[in-house]
């Protein structure tokens, strides 16, 4: 278990590690957030080709917030859990393969009256992957997600409104990487189905599930 207050923007920048004993310690919380996070892992090798893991955490926060619509500030009570189960498996050298399940569950106490906010969300999420790797430096990849979440929120007018969905996304990617390993070209496509879902992120900061067809190309660079 560790303690983390999340500082300002201003004194943010720090030397201390982002993760201890493999569990982040900051998130883009709100600035005074006081937070504990709990949390135990097991990684298990079951042979040479077969191995996974799981992942249970908690974070407890109480949050300082600044409501400038109402021109006050809240503060409230937050909990969130975060489970992660994993299996990975390497069949053939060239091929590999991934199941996975995350479970995150949030709780707020911020009162009804305060509008365009999430009380509580339970989201279940299952990608399976599998990738592909040639000698003469040639990838591929494709992964197939399947997202169920269940949320209570308050809407821009102040009622209390229930939502769920449930949907399956299709991510693929193709590569190649430089001989001498001095580098690596890729073209992904996230949402490949451009499917159409409702979904709450967790973390605005960064998304995990992309809301319509995205294809982007990255090279790099390794001296």
């Amino acid at each position: 278990a560790f303690r983390v207050l999340r500082r300002s923007l201003f004194s943010d920048q720090t030397l201390e590690p982002t993760q201890v004993s493999g569990f982040n310690q900051f998130f883009d919380d709100p600035p005074g957030t006081d937070s504990w996070r709990y949390g135990i892992a097991l990684d298990q090798k079951f042979s040479s080709s077969f191995y996974g893991g799981v992942e249970f955490s908690k974070r407890d926060l109480d949050v300082v917030e600044p409501v400038f619509c109402h021109n006050q500030t809240l503060k409230y009570d937050k909990k969130e859990w975060f489970n992660r189960v994993y299996l990975y498996w390497t069949p053939h050298p060239r091929l590999s393969t991934s199941a996975e399940w995350y479970y995150e569950k949030l709780d707020s106490s911020l009162p009804s009256s305060i509008w365009n906010v999430t009380q509580s969300l339970r989201t279940n999420r299952v990608p399976f992957g599998v990738n592909f790797f040639h000698p003469l430096g040639f990838i591929a990849g494709l992964k197939a997600t399947y997202t169920d979440q269940k949320g209570k929120f308050v809407d821009s007018e102040g009622h209390p409104v229930s939502d769920s969905d449930h949907f399956w996304l299709l991510d693929a990617s193709i590569g190649y990487r430089l001989p001498k390993r001095l580098g690596l070209i890729t073209i992904d496509a996230k949402n490949l189905l451009n499917e159409k879902f409702k979904y709450q992120e967790i973390d605005p900061g960064n998304f995990l599930l992309y809301p319509e067809r995205l294809i982007f190309a990255r090279f790099t660079l390794a001296f």
